[in-house]
Order: structure tokens, then C-alpha cells, then sequence
């Protein structure tokens, strides 16, 4: 029985067949077997950091920290949410999807940013590098057969790196006193 919220495809001595849309369907047994995906589930990828059981969040620097295209370094944090489109894609063109939508979208990230000034993605550019990495993204993982379509790319939280942070807030004060003054 396939539920409403899943797609079912049906292997045959390993080997893909057919696919089920919800509702009672009939396999052979020991011949077939059945991969349930739930096809109306929205999925999440979190890159630059990790959320735990304790809704604790750690950073992880080796995906954070990007280049902006004036050379300046900048700790992006974001989410990627996705849903499976077509279930035979989404299982067997690509080993490890997860993982694969997380590089993707890192490497997506950073060529946005790359082409992107400081002020940019710290102020007003936020919107416009979120879909255009939405775009890319959805791109690569077209050109890739995934199966997946991706629902949203959202910033999370971007900052200056934690070692100058201060001098980003010393410089954004010294702007906001020369413009009172």
C-alpha cells in the first residue's frame, strides 16, 4: 500500500520496472521489491553549520567562510529545502543525494558570492544571491538526472568572520558618524 504522500518503485531482481503512484498495488514476492520515497516531503540541506537534537547550532568553518569578488571573506551560513520529483532519478542516478545537493549548493554559493561585493551580501544583494544560487543550483542538478526540485535557498545568517568582526562593526560605525556628522 502506497501512501498518498509517496511514489513507489518497483524493482525487480535490482533492477527498476515500474513505478506506483498511492494506493494498494500488488509485487511479486521475493522477486520484487518496492523503495517507498516520500515524494511530498520537504527535505532540508544546512551548509555552514549543523543544527543538533538540542537545537544547538554549530558552525562549520570549512563551508562558511567564502571569497566576495572585491576580496573580502565573509561566513555564509544557508538553507536549501527540496522535494523529489521524480522518484526513479532521485534513487538511483546519484549515490548520495544528500551529500551531493549540499556540495552542489556550496559550490553554487560560492560562485554567486564570488561574483558579489561585501556590501552586497551583507545589506541589500541578499534576495537577488539567493535565487540566483537557486538558479544555479537547479541547474547542476538538472544537468545531474537528480530527480529533485529544489523549493528555496535561504540565508541563514551572514557575517564578517568572527577574527574581524569587530573591524566590520568599527568601519560601520565610522560610516554612521561621517553620515551624521
Amino acid at each position: 500500500i502506497i501512501a498518498a504522500d509517496e511514489e513507489a518503485i518497483v524493482k525487480r531482481l535490482g533492477y527498476p520496472v515500474r513505478s506506483l503512484g498511492p494506493g494498494p498495488h500488488v509485487k511479486i514476492p521475493l522477486v520484487e521489491s518496492v523503495l517507498q520515497p516520500k515524494v511530498a516531503k520537504l527535505h532540508r540541506v544546512e551548509i555552514g553549520f549543523r543544527t543538533d537534537r538540542q537545537n544547538r547550532q554549530q558552525m562549520l568553518p570549512q563551508e562558511a567562510l567564502m571569497l566576495t569578488g572585491d576580496m573580502n571573506i565573509l561566513a555564509i551560513e544557508f538553507i536549501v529545502q527540496y522535494k523529489i520529483n521524480e522518484a526513479r532519478n532521485f534513487l538511483f542516478n546519484v549515490a548520495d543525494i544528500h551529500d551531493t545537493i549540499g556540495k552542489a549548493a556550496e559550490a553554487s554559493m560560492r560562485e554567486v558570492i564570488g561574483k558579489s561585493k561585501i556590501d552586497e551580501a551583507l545589506t541589500t544583494g541578499k534576495a537577488q544571491i539567493q535565487q540566483d544560487t537557486h538558479d544555479l543550483l537547479q541547474n547542476i542538478l538538472d544537468q545531474y538526472q537528480a530527480g529533485v526540485q529544489i523549493a528555496a535557498v535561504q540565508l541563514h545568517d551572514v557575517d564578517p568572520p568572527e577574527d574581524v568582526a569587530a573591524a566590520f562593526k568599527g568601519v560601520t560605525n565610522a560610516k554612521e558618524d561621517r553620515e551624521t556628522l
